[in-house]
């Protein structure tokens, strides 16, 4: 009899372990669980972070920094296949007094309206088109484009902006809103150093020239004058 209670309690205990080892088990599968699903959360946070960390709140476009890093890609991939890059600089003519006088509010859905007009152009994977600068300014990164090409984009991007038919009366130049754009070109040695403000700079003083020449035009370093 004994050593059937001894025998009993045995097993009484054997099972309790097993119960108990179960119940820890179970606990630590929902304790992994939870913790899967809370670093699940938090990638897709940092990755929404970083989208919105690339996008520019007022037009959609990509953010100056999103720019310069692309650039920098595409500058060393012409490097490497030895092929042109271009970028166009575009400033909307008389930005800064329109938003002075219609207010930031209506300045900011002017831009959003051009932003919107030029996007649909920019479509290889090649391509990209965000802010740059100061208020009212856009930069274009074309891959494996010559001259030739960037000038051709540049124009349709101008009479994208025209066909607006968005009315400026801050503007001396026409009675809506318009833009300028300079265009330059290089084709990098496989040797080169990472040159972004060179090129940079090349595309600023074309829209120099555009803006000195009347605004609503497009001019390619180097180049004269077209519309």
């Amino acid at each position: 009899m004994a050593y059937l209670l001894a025998l009993f309690a045995a097993v009484l205990v054997g099972a309790g372990y097993l119960l108990g080892s179960r119940r820890g088990r179970s606990r630590e599968v929902a304790l992994k669980s939870t913790l899967d699903e809370r670093n699940e959360k938090l990638t897709l946070v940092e990755h929404e972070l970083l989208r919105q960390s690339a996008i520019d709140p007022v037009t959609g476009l990509h953010t100056q920094q999103h720019f310069q890093e692309f650039l920098e890609r595409e500058w060393r991939r012409a490097a490497r296949d030895r092929q042109t890059l271009s970028v166009i600089m575009i400033e909307v003519d008389h930005f800064r007094a329109f938003n002075e006088r219609q207010g930031k509010p209506e300045g900011d859905a002017c831009l959003k309206a051009v932003a919107d007009a030029m996007t649909p152009l920019v479509h290889r994977a090649c391509d990209v088109i965000g802010r740059y600068g100061g208020a009212g300014k856009f930069g274009v990164v074309l891959g494996a484009t010559d001259g030739k090409g960037a000038l051709i984009l540049a124009e349709r991007l101008r009479l994208a902006v025209e066909s607006l038919q968005k009315p400026n009366p801050a503007s001396t130049t026409s009675q809506i809103t318009t833009a300028s754009l300079g265009v330059a070109s290089a084709t990098p040695d496989r040797e080169a150093a990472w040159q972004d403000i060179e090129l940079i700079a090349a595309a600023e003083r074309a829209l120099a020239h555009a803006k000195e020449a009347g605004r609503n035009k497009v001019t390619v370093d180097g180049a004269e004058t077209l519309k």
